[in-house]
């Protein structure tokens, strides 16, 4: 019978650990930088109509913090690629380019084009998105996590009829502790991604209150220029 216990709870936690990964990966295609791992989702459809993933028709890196590179094996790529990612992440910039000889790769010795891709910057109207997003994608994650606790439990309870009751509250425990872990894991993705738009929409907010000091100094530095030349324009006539 414990046996059967531990394979109810493993079952349980296979599938709690399912949600939870795949609630991080969606969280993770959220970008707010460029992520790795919002790359896996991209297929292009060739000129014969097979459809590929994008490693097997370019060599992909990220080129800093907020911007993908992407270097086609075949020129007749490009398009394909840029369609591609437009159906997944329509909100990045995409710019094609020739890199100079500097930053050419190994295997890039040729002076065909590179794409690159940019994560937009997070400013309040991208900030509501991603944060509606994020609470979106959350509880999506959470009704199924309660119907797999609701699931388990009452199949835990089936299992339970007619054991010691020191047994039937080990095992209760068991499965409420594991429970418990991955809500709490759950949780923690929600938390350390809200953080990441917040700070990101902080730096953005920043940035552009320092722009605007800078805009506001050349001004005011312009208006004592004119002051100036006007007092002297006076005093020539």
């Amino acid at each position: 019978m414990k046996r059967a216990i531990e394979v109810i709870i493993g079952e349980m936690e296979s599938k709690l650990s399912g949600y939870a990964g795949l609630l991080n990966y969606r969280f993770m295609n959220l970008c707010v930088k460029a992520e790795p791992a919002a790359l896996i989702s991209i297929t292009i459809e060739d000129e014969e109509g097979e459809v590929k993933n994008l490693e097997d028709v370019a060599h992909a890196m990220l080129a800093n913090d907020y911007q993908y590179e992407i270097i086609p094996m075949d020129p007749k790529h490009v398009f394909s690629i840029c369609k591609g990612m437009h159906l997944s992440h329509p909100e990045f910039k995409q710019d094609i380019v020739t890199p100079d000889d500097e930053n050419k790769l190994y295997y890039d010795q040729t002076d065909e084009k590179h794409i690159l891709f940019t994560v937009p910057e997070v400013n309040k109207d991208r900030y509501d998105v991603l944060m509606d997003g994020v609470k979106v994608l959350y509880d999506q994650c959470m009704v199924e996590v309660k119907k797999v606790n609701a699931a388990y439990t009452a199949k835990l309870a089936t299992n339970l009829e007619g054991l010691p009751e020191d047994e039937i509250e080990e095992a209760k425990k068991k499965m409420e502790d594991s429970q418990q872990t991955y809500s709490n894991l759950i949780d923690e993705y929600l938390t350390n991604k809200k953080k990441e738009i917040e700070d990101a929409y902080q730096h953005y907010l920043q940035e552009q209150a320092a722009k605007q000091a800078e805009a506001d100094e050349i001004a005011a530095a312009h208006n004592v220029n004119a002051g100036l030349q006007y007092r002297v324009d006076q005093r020539e006539e």
